[in-house]
């Protein structure tokens, strides 16, 4: 029976990333701890802001400015809160770069055991020891079948929990070749040549999004604050308003999150390309 959907995250969606992203923990449990997280991030937060708030009140005589409060009360707690549902996709993101930089070598790793005559399970086993991120799925499909269970279903459970479309495809190659006994090195060098070139593709389109990350990093992040403040910096003198620690404070802080935004946007969609 599914589970009904929550306001602000699918709990069926959650509970697959949870696993996916190997969080040995409950849905329930983590949107939990995720709302108490969220909560005292956001009185953290807001102590800052009001701290800023009372500093431009104090200066400008105009209280109405604690208004300010009030609507990013609310935002910066559905934010917060968001942001931490979102953390296993995450990880499964980091977990999929992993995987993805270290599957070309890995399936030519495994080429290269099957034709000097090793077992599957071998193979698999130095694949586990071998390699950091694809290691950890190959150990437990070892560690499953050394406790009783085959191995072509051992991999069928761990192919259910892998982030990455190309480690899959090789779990299914390997599958296929347990059920039918048919040679896979052909197919897996294939593979091989699917991905690298999959991975150049990519490679190729994020060098054209990061130019315009860019062109928007140099106005929002440089320009913007160079001029922007001067120009404020400037009409705040004209009428007469002192400018204060904590209108400074509130500016920087704006710009560093744009800083950081634009770093989390070009270090985040960097695709791996086998070298």
């Amino acid at each position: 029976m599914a589970r009904k959907r929550g306001l602000l995250y699918d709990p069926d969606s959650l509970n697959r990333n949870l696993k996916i992203a190997r969080m040995d923990v409950y849905y329930k449990e983590y949107v939990r701890k995720a709302l108490r997280t969220a909560i005292m991030l956001t009185v953290l937060i807001h102590l800052l802001i009001f701290f800023v708030l009372s500093t431009v009140a104090a200066t400008t005589g105009n209280k109405a400015i604690y208004l300010l409060a009030v609507v990013t009360l609310p935002l910066s707690f559905f934010a917060l809160f968001t942001f931490i549902i979102k953390l296993p996709e995450v990880a499964i993101m980091r977990s999929k770069k992993n995987v993805e930089a270290e599957i070309t070598s890995a399936i030519r790793f495994l080429i290269l055991d099957l034709k000097a005559d090793a077992s599957m399970f071998s193979a698999l086993q130095n694949l586990a020891k071998n390699f950091d991120e694809i290691g950890i799925y190959m150990n437990d499909a070892i560690i499953k079948a050394k406790l009783g269970t085959p191995l072509d279903e051992a991999l069928g459970e761990t192919v259910e929990a892998v982030p990455s479309e190309s480690f899959r495809v090789f779990i299914w190659q390997i599958l296929n070749y347990l059920q039918t006994g048919i040679d896979i090195t052909p197919g897996l060098r294939v593979l091989v040549d699917e991905i690298v070139e999959n991975q150049k593709i990519e490679f190729k389109k994020y060098g054209k999004r990061l130019n315009v990350l860019s062109l928007f990093y140099m106005i929002v992040a440089i320009i913007l604050p160079t001029i922007g403040f001067t120009m404020i910096a400037a009409a705040l003198i004209f009428l007469s308003v002192p400018i204060t620690l904590g209108l400074i404070l509130g500016f920087w802080i704006v710009f560093t999150i744009l800083q950081l935004v634009f770093l989390v946007l070009s270090s985040g969609n960097r695709p791996v390309v086998e070298q």
